[in-house]
């Protein structure tokens, strides 16, 4: 069996903003069971080539200069892991194709299971899973606008300081996930429920402001188009706040779905709770929860997506009794403005 040799260290030398690693093997590397990793590795993707003298072989594998750690150790992981493929080729044909007839069987199985930890190759070459930034900065641009764009008197103190602490947070997040540390995990992790705190903070601040100035009769409830547009503007900041809420603390975060899915998720999706409708592998993305804090901020109550954690059960009750709160006060006083 041929694999990585522990006595003998790695060679490591940069050329053309790439690191080229020399991995050594321990075993026996045969001319077939060079050609048999090639294919694989041309196959797959994987940046790696193959090399062999008559004493000695290495795997040569080049990983960017500028990547970071999940980059950088998903590309080694992947070389090693098609060290075993190319292993199992030497095995007896009627052996090789017993074999392969029961992994595509259990593939096929681990992938119906919601709990599934996902191989960091299959995450390379398919992208299910991973989240893309449009949707996520978007949705901050607005969770920062809103804020400015309602009366001063809804923010304790200027209305930029809100807008300004989100935007900080969200540039320390961004430069946090670049950086190449152990801890960057935990402090982007750190970042993210700073963000979520001050988010659905300040969304119970100008909700509670509104429904005050309901009661009382604030400025804008003399006027039913500032009262539509107020309303409107602090019912669009809480669902965009309970959005990043579910989506930072639904199964340990987006990382820890990804990677390490839990074994019985805090939310459950259509796509969880019937994974034959949808792609293997799927995962929630920040979408996904945009349209959870949409669907609850108007049904006011739980429709497609099951909240199975109390967390998650108390936050969807503390969103949909704010809802119920904003839109059932403006509209019935916007209907009573007009007549």
């Amino acid at each position: 069996m041929t694999d990585i040799d522990p006595k003998s260290d790695i060679e490591l030398h940069t050329a053309n903003e790439h690191v080229i690693v020399r991995v050594p093997l321990a075993g026996p590397v045969t001319a077939e069971w060079l050609r048999r990793y090639q294919r694989l590795a041309r196959a797959t993707g994987v940046p790696v080539q193959a090399q062999a003298h008559p004493d000695r072989a290495w795997l040569v594998v080049s990983v960017p200069a500028d990547g970071n750690q999940r980059e950088v150790v998903a590309t080694m992981d992947a070389a090693r892991a098609l060290i075993a493929e190319a292993d199992a080729g030497e095995r007896a044909p009627a052996a090789a194709q017993a074999e392969s007839i029961v992994r595509d069987w259990w593939a096929r199985r681990r992938e119906t299971a919601p709990g599934r930890p996902k191989s960091k190759v299959e995450v390379a070459r398919t992208g299910i899973g991973t989240e893309k930034p449009w949707p996520l900065f978007g949705a901050l641009a607005v969770a920062i606008a809103v804020p400015l764009l309602l009366p001063a008197r809804f923010s304790v103190g200027p209305n930029w300081i809100v807008p300004a602490v989100v935007a900080l947070l969200l540039v320390a997040i961004v430069v946090a996930d670049r950086a190449r540390d152990d801890r960057r995990q935990t402090v982007v992790r750190v970042l993210s429920l700073a963000l979520v705190a001050v988010l659905v903070a300040e969304a119970a601040g100008v909700t509670a402001r509104l429904v005050i100035d309901l009661v009382e009769g604030g400025p804008e409830t003399n006027s039913a188009t500032d009262l539509l547009s107020v309303g409107f503007g602090v019912w669009l900041y809480t669902i965009l706040a309970f959005a990043f809420l579910y989506w930072v603390l639904d199964g340990g975060g987006p990382d820890a779905r990804l990677w390490t899915p839990p074994e019985y998720p805090d939310l459950a999706f259509p796509e969880q709770l019937n994974p034959v409708v949808t792609v293997p592998g799927w995962r929630p993305l920040f979408f996904d929860y945009l349209y959870l804090g949409f669907t609850n901020a108007t049904a006011f109550s739980p429709t497609d997506v099951m909240p199975l954690a109390r967390w998650a059960k108390a936050a969807m009750t503390l969103q949909a009794a704010g809802s119920l709160a904003i839109l059932g006060l403006v509209i019935a006083r916007a209907v009573n403005i007009l007549q």
